[in-house]
């Protein structure tokens, strides 16, 4: 990331601030995802693949271990998966199951900044790596009733779907519009990506309100995009990592950490963007299949 770069994701996620409250508003409440929250619940679930040793690398894997999936060549796979005009790619090899349902939204009047409406979400149960920071979950938005029960979202939307319309995007301003009560401390990865009624792109991040280590359990793989009609707004979130990374009880916190972090996240973003979309775990190439097989269309 060049100090160009820097200066805009910092200008960036001041504008953001701005647009959210100027400072930082409550925590945010935590959504209730279980399945008595939830209206509607559905669950498929699909047998693993078998034992693979795990991959020759010198550097220490995060806890847990993984295998290194061929690469997957289906573009896009025939769907395996439905629920209320959503239907996807469902590989067993990234989760045990999914509970798909509706959740009911969210309005505050006196945090309206964290209000977000009606929407459909697919949870995955049993994710390949376990206690993740983030929930892997997948939610498409009806884009508006977003705007209409989060004005500040409206210019966020309409700024982002221009992004990702571009040919090629802006790699700048890529950032997960809702939902972070933080600041994005390192972006790689991107990559514009088409599903079949649909467009936008994705890339890996880590949020926080301080600075800390990059990798496992708070990095994560994100997809953010809209429906052609332009009607939906979907986001993902799945917890990814590489074995390249050390365990982040293996970083040392001193003054030349939080001194040097710009130099560091850098580090780790060129270092991550040379290595192979299939090396990650869950491998990228798994997550792009299920990205490019969605097809979105009305409840």
């Amino acid at each position: 990331m060049t100090n160009k770069g820097l200066r805009v994701s910092i200008i960036l996620l001041l504008v953001m601030a701005a647009a959210l409250g100027a400072c930082l508003p409550e925590p945010l409440p935590t959504e209730d995802t279980s399945a008595a929250a939830i209206e509607t619940a559905v669950a498929a679930t699909l047998a693993a693949g078998g034992e693979e040793s795990p991959p020759d690398t010198a550097a220490p894997p995060p806890s847990p271990t993984w295998t290194i999936h061929p690469t997957v060549t289906a573009s896009p796979p025939e769907t395996n998966f439905s629920y209320a005009g959503v239907s996807f790619y469902f590989n067993p090899l990234l989760a045990e199951n999914i509970v798909a349902g509706t959740n009911p939204g969210q309005y505050d009047d006196q945090a309206f900044m964290w209000s977000f409406p009606e929407h459909r979400e697919f949870i995955f149960n049993e994710w390949v790596l376990a206690d993740g920071f983030h929930d892997p979950v997948i939610r498409v938005y009806p884009v508006a009733d977003f705007i209409a029960i989060n004005e500040n979202v409206a210019n966020t939307l309409a700024a982002m779907e221009g992004n990702l319309a571009a040919d090629p995007v802006d790699e700048e301003i890529l950032y997960v519009p809702v939902m972070f009560n933080a600041g994005q401390l390192y972006r790689s990865n991107a990559k514009a990506l088409q599903f079949q009624n649909g467009y936008g792109a994705r890339w890996l991040s880590q949020y926080g309100q301080a600075y800390m280590p990059i990798g496992w359990p708070e990095m994560f793989y994100t997809f953010q995009g809209f429906t052609d009609d332009g009607n939906y707004y979907i986001s993902m979130v799945f917890p990814v990592t590489h074995p390249s990374l050390p365990d982040p009880d293996d970083v040392t916190m001193d003054n030349d950490f939080y001194e040097n972090f710009e130099t560091y996240a850098d580090q780790i973003e060129v270092q991550l963007e040379m290595e192979s979309d299939n090396s990650f775990m869950p491998s990228l190439v798994l997550l792009d299949e299920l990205v490019t097989s969605l097809l979105v269309g009305n409840p």
